[in-house]
């Protein structure tokens, strides 16, 4: 069975050789390895690191225009069965590619493997979180319902049968591309999840999501990307004849909530308030939407004090 990978960077120069030899470290034959590096138009020093690895990566440069072009150019030159996506700042067990082989080849409806990723530093040591342990498979169900989990990009591999199915990536998506990945595969297969940690993640300033509750500008855009996805979702919701607009209640309620931060933290408090009562609070709310509509009440009076909550909710998860 032949492997594709595929690492999309942009600037990740000092991170990508880690990347690229966790790839060529792995106990799967080489013979029955592709690795294609995207570089999204860096003006670092990864195509001069990237050299020395010769023929053992296909290297394709384009000019930078985001995360969504940057998969669909690596989708389309990946010649393998399975499709496994690596961020250019993270980094796998030896062991990534063979569990997932086998993972897949439990059942043929399985359309995606993830697995789980360990939170590092930058200089590689290990960060505290907690790791809830995942049904063995996803349905669609699971994901209307809101009780489905996933990993990031470096967690997810796809069947190709499956992934044409999705393709091409909405090129709105100049990040969160996974989570289209992720999302809609399921309406055309199941997700099989692997319990166990099989990467190492880089938490560090320029990740796209650190911090993104403090940013104002990264607020804005992920409501952007989020809009989009939640659209895709409702589009196949529709051509499956099942309910769009209860099929993505709970993602809506996500980015209602990133809104009303966003507002507040552009000083326009009202619109964040109207977004409380009217998105986050409809008639007969949960006990769980009142409690969302408290919390961003505080965060609209004070985003550094719901930003500092936030952290403690989410250290004593950890």
């Amino acid at each position: 069975m032949k492997i594709s990978v595929v690492i999309a960077t942009y600037n990740y120069g000092r991170f990508i050789e880690e990347a690229v030899d966790s790839v060529l470290a792995q106990d799967w034959p080489a013979g029955d390895l592709e690795l294609i590096v995207v570089d999204d138009g860096s003006t670092d020093d990864t195509r001069e690191r990237l050299t020395r690895y010769g023929r053992a990566l296909k290297y394709i440069h384009q000019e930078n225009s985001g995360q969504a072009a940057a998969f669909n150019a690596g989708f389309g030159a990946a010649t393998g069965e399975i499709v496994c996506l690596l961020d250019a700042d993270d980094a796998w067990k030896p062991s990534k590619l063979r569990l997932t082989a086998g993972a897949f080849a439990e059942a043929a409806d399985v359309g995606m493997v993830q697995h789980f990723m360990m939170d590092v530093a930058p200089d590689g040591s290990a960060m505290r979180q907690r790791l809830d342990k995942r049904k063995d498979y996803y349905v669609l169900d699971d994901l209307l319902s809101g009780e489905a989990s996933f990993t990031g990009t470096s967690g997810l591999a796809f069947r190709r049968s499956a992934l044409d199915r999705v393709l091409p990536v909405p090129p709105e998506l100049f990040y969160c591309a996974d989570e289209y990945l992720y999302t809609t595969v399921l309406f055309h297969a199941r997700v099989r999840s692997i319990n166990e940690v099989l990467g190492y993640k880089k938490i560090h300033g320029a990740n796209w999501f650190a911090g993104t509750i403090n940013d104002t500008r990264r607020l804005g855009n992920y409501i952007k990307v989020k809009t989009v996805i939640i659209g895709e979702i409702e589009k196949r919701l529709v051509a499956a004849g099942r309910d769009a607009s209860a099929g993505v209640l709970p993602l809506r309620l996500e980015l209602a909530r990133t809104k009303a931060l966003y507002y507040s933290r552009i000083g326009e408090k009202r619109r964040a308030l109207d977004v409380i009562r009217d998105e986050v609070l409809p008639a007969k709310a949960s006990r769980r939407r009142w409690f969302i509509a408290a919390t961003l009440s505080i965060g609209v009076v004070s985003p550094a004090l719901y930003a500092r909550l936030y952290a403690f909710y989410a250290r004593s998860r950890s």
